[in-house]
């Protein structure tokens, strides 16, 4: 401790013996250097005596060693004095250029005040002398800029818009900002949708020289604001499937959209109930921003979600198809057919051409579990019987048969109404069927030719209107009144010349018996034979009908003889 503190005691006298500013900030630099070098130094000793005081050969090789390395340090240590002198000369000169500087910036300073001082002293020197003529000036050049400011705020207004579009002019901006929350409240009350504007962001100003221009009223401006349909609204959405389908004002009325689709898929009765109803499909409500014309009526919403799909079907052309047939088949307009067909001709269908048909289909899907008591039709069974008082060919009712009835409770699944599964629960028998019972005729039939004689056309009809002249015209055979569908038999055997529609009779048959006699069925409902036919008498030809011009279901019956119509009670 005693020779550190001597060391210590040695670097203080050093420095003090350091003559210039330059040397002592290079003594105080190097410094800790040489406070680090001398402790390696002096321990580096220490280990080298204990060493080699029992090697002698090798404290020699060291110590030439040591000379060396000595040497090589001494001029290390000269070259680093040398650059911390330069180092240590560059910051004194830095230093004192740095206090010239400010010695100068200083001076001038000092110079500026006195002259600032001197000018301030003249300035009011002379504005003493000239008070009012200066107090005049300033008076008017304040007038001139009041009057520019009075004729700028009479020729000027104020261009309102909102998000940018241009509604009108002003003359003050608070007439637009008073009002707007009177808008929002009515628009509020009258769209059924919160209307949220922003008096800072969505409402617009600038000024503009209005004159020659129209000014808006308070009046005005509230009925501008009020009919703008580009206003943000805050309103509902309806999302099929994360997809946006619709929006209304509120999420109530979109409540009451889906209700809506709903009910129309689901309605109640006495017989069924509703154990499910829903959507097949996801179907989500959420809040939306968006314009006020973007909201949409409740019954156009609900109309596009049940026919606002498309389902497409194809039909392959078949014989004796048309255009205008399948469009009718499938209950399509033509136009809609040609407009999903736009590369077919439709005078040019090729039996196999494969036609695209589209339909409506609502977007949603609605299904429902529902159990319903049902009831169901039992078919009934049909026995045939031999009669040998009826023709070959021709069959007659002995018993009609009747369907029964059964009584079916069902779980039922549907979508949009169409039944795709059924779970009967329990059903019973309310109505046993009753078997029909046929005659077959066994009856060997008669020659297919005329035999001379007639027959009445239909049985047990009643005679409405007789032969000759009737509401003053010719009346050219007999009406034979009967109910609808009776039938109209052969009067004799012949051939059949005419099986048609001709105008007033309605629906004909026409047979030609020999011999120049020829016997006329009208007023038809249906036809049983072809031109070109042969018939035997009493052969089932047609049914009774009331087609043409006729005033009930009837038989009009004719004989003609060679072309001329007879009446036909004088050959029955």
């Amino acid at each position: 401790m005693a020779k550190f503190g001597e060391e210590i005691k040695f670097i203080k006298e050093s420095f003090r013996q350091q003559e210039s500013a330059t040397d002592k900030v290079y003594f105080i630099v190097t410094l800790p250097f040489k406070t680090v070098l001398f402790v390696f130094m002096r321990g580096f000793s220490l280990l080298e005596g204990k060493y080699f005081e029992k090697k002698p050969a090798a404290k020699r090789r060291a110590r030439k060693r040591r000379i060396h390395t000595a040497k090589k340090i001494k001029n290390l240590r000269y070259n680093i004095i040398k650059k911390d002198k330069e180092i240590a000369a560059r910051m004194v000169h830095a230093v004192n250029k740095i206090d010239r500087k400010n010695d100068a910036l200083a001076e001038k300073a000092t110079d500026a005040a006195v002259e600032g001082a001197k000018q301030f002293n003249l300035a009011k020197e002379w504005a003493e002398l000239n008070k009012r003529k200066l107090l005049c000036q300033f008076a008017g050049v304040v007038l001139l800029l009041l009057g520019c400011m009075g004729v700028f705020n009479l020729c000027t207004a104020y261009e309102y818009a909102y998000n940018g579009r241009m509604l009108g002019l002003v003359n003050h901006q608070e007439d637009v900002l008073r009002i707007l929350d009177l808008v929002s409240e009515k628009l509020t009350e009258e769209h059924h949708a919160e209307i949220a504007i922003d008096k800072k962001e969505d409402i617009t100003f600038k000024r503009v020289f209005s004159v020659g221009r129209h000014i808006d009223d308070m009046e005005q401006v509230l009925s501008r604001l009020t009919y703008m349909q580009d206003i943000v609204a805050n309103g509902s959405g309806i999302f099929i499937n994360d997809r946006q389908v619709a929006i209304v004002d509120n999420e109530e009325t979109a409540q009451e959209v889906l209700e809506a689709v709903l009910a129309t898929f689901a309605v109640p009765s006495d017989t069924t109930t509703f154990e499910e109803i829903g959507f097949a499909e996801d179907v989500k409500i959420k809040p939306v921003s968006t314009r006020l014309g973007r909201i949409e009526n409740t019954d156009d919403v609900i109309r596009k979600i049940l026919t606002g799909a498309e389902e497409i079907k194809t039909h392959i052309v078949q014989s004796g198809d048309t255009f205008s047939g399948i469009a009718k088949q499938y209950n399509i307009s033509s136009a809609d057919l040609l407009a999903a067909n736009p590369l077919v001709t439709p005078e040019r269908l090729v039996i196999g051409q494969e036609i695209i048909l589209t339909s409506a289909v609502p977007m949603l899907t609605v299904q429902t579990v529902e159990v319903s008591t049902l009831t169901e039709y039992i078919e009934y069974q049909t026995l045939y019987e031999d009669n040998a008082s009826i023709y070959q060919g021709e069959t007659s009712t002995k018993v009609a048969g009747q369907r029964g009835e059964r009584q079916v409770v069902a779980k039922i699944v549907k979508n949009n109404g169409q039944e795709i599964a059924r779970m009967e629960l329990q059903s019973q028998i309310t109505k046993e069927p009753v078997t029909a019972v046929i005659y077959v005729g066994t009856k060997e039939l008669p020659p297919k030719q005329g035999t001379g004689t007639f027959i009445y056309p239909v049985t047990g009809a009643k005679l409405t209107s007789g032969f000759g002249s009737r509401w003053g015209r010719m009346h050219y055979g007999i009406d034979l009144a009967i109910s609808t569908g009776t039938k109209i038999r052969a009067s004799d055997g012949g051939t059949v010349i005419f099986s048609g529609y001709s105008g007033s009779y309605g629906y004909v048959v026409k047979i030609d018996h020999g011999g120049g006699f020829v016997t006329v069925y009208a007023h038809c409902s249906k036809l049983h034979v072809k031109v070109g036919e042969k018939v035997y008498q009493g052969q089932h030809i047609a049914n009774v009908g009331s087609t043409g011009r006729s005033t009930g279901p009837h038989c009009h019956f004719e004989i003609q003889y060679l072309g001329v119509q007879k009446n036909p009670l004088k050959y029955l």
